[in-house]
């Protein structure tokens, strides 16, 4: 954390075979070192890389049908992405934490 404190310049950007041009910009504006002139998140959100990122996101979602809640089959979500998976696993866990019994008061001598 101190070196991203004191540094003059921002750390290495991807390369263009990596990542288009249009994403690099972005990147290099996220970590635009003075923050008098590096945007903010919702100047960042109007990125013309993250409004196409948002558009091929809804695309493919509308494509896979993936804006539909999923349905639980035998107790398990088989139509559910990995991550959305992992969110109601997630859920469970929590859920079994709040059911789970308090231990009893210890008596104060």
């Amino acid at each position: 954390m101190f070196h991203i404190g004191v540094a003059t310049q921002h750390p290495p950007l991807p390369d263009p075979d990596q990542l288009s041009e249009l994403g690099i910009n972005f990147i290099k504006q996220c970590l635009t070192i003075d923050p008098v002139r590096r945007p903010t998140a919702l100047e960042l959100m109007d990125h013309p890389w993250m409004v196409l990122f948002r558009q091929a996101l809804e695309d493919y979602q509308e494509e896979t049908h993936m804006t539909d809640r999923p349905t639980p089959v035998n107790g398990e979500y088989e139509q559910a992405t990995v991550a959305r998976q992992a969110a109601m696993m997630q859920e469970q866990q929590v859920a079994d934490i709040v059911k789970s019994p308090t231990p009893p008061p210890t008596e104060s001598i």
